[in-house]
């Protein structure tokens, strides 16, 4: 299971997003761009819309990794495998804040059983980091559909790939050469790899549990 998301100054998303719509006029897209529709036929305009993402020296993109075989949902997280998400939600965000900033957080739409869930995740995250450094560092936490968000699409496609190395997944040819592609931009021979705790412009963070 991975769990990521693109980290954006907040003065460079204008320019980002008139690239990423730039991209849309060039190859003339109309549907949502995501990761599930990666094809043959697409795969130029997949990687120019990914390229944007190296564009940009302050443009992030930081995941969390979980072996599901090692979960235990009823010990820890009373059953609930959305409450594990959550909790897990919770390690990426609060260990990726940096004190004196300010952040805002939009999420993909999903179904939650707990109307609660986002209200509580910018909570503990806020009272992480008042205990550790005295600061509320998330300013809000907010749902977007996902059709109207592009950085949100950008953020979907980069966390596909990197799933799909995973996972080892070779079932498209088109989605391994993106995901190939993504590797080569890093200067990595994978995409399966963990980076350091503070890589900055690709962050794979392999979760391990505590002794």
């Amino acid at each position: 299971m991975l769990i990521g998301g693109l980290w954006s100054n907040w003065g460079i998303e204008p320019a980002i997003r008139n690239d990423l719509q730039a991209v849309r006029v060039q190859y003339r897209l109309q549907a949502e761009m995501k990761w599930t529709k990666v094809s043959s036929a697409m795969l130029p305009a997949y990687r120019a819309f990914v390229d944007t993402f190296f564009a940009y020296e302050q443009l992030s993109f930081r995941c969390i990794v979980i072996d599901t075989h090692i979960l235990d949902y009823r010990r820890f997280h009373r059953g609930d495998k959305e409450l594990g998400f959550y909790k897990f939600y919770f390690q990426l965000i609060s260990r990726n804040l940096t004190s004196g900033d300010l952040y805002w957080l939009y999420t993909d739409e999903r179904r939650n059983r707990r109307a609660s869930r986002l209200s509580t995740l910018k909570i503990t995250v806020n009272r992480w980091w008042q205990k550790r450094a005295g600061v509320e560092p998330l300013r809000a936490v907010e749902p977007r559909r996902s059709h109207d968000e592009e950085l949100i699409q950008l953020a979907d496609i980069l966390l596909g790939a990197i799933s799909y190395a995973w996972n080892k997944r070779t079932g498209s040819e088109a989605k391994l050469l993106l995901t190939t592609h993504i590797a080569t931009q890093m200067g990595w021979p994978t995409l399966q790899l963990s980076t350091e705790r503070l890589a900055k412009k690709l962050n794979i963070w392999h979760w391990q549990p505590a002794r």
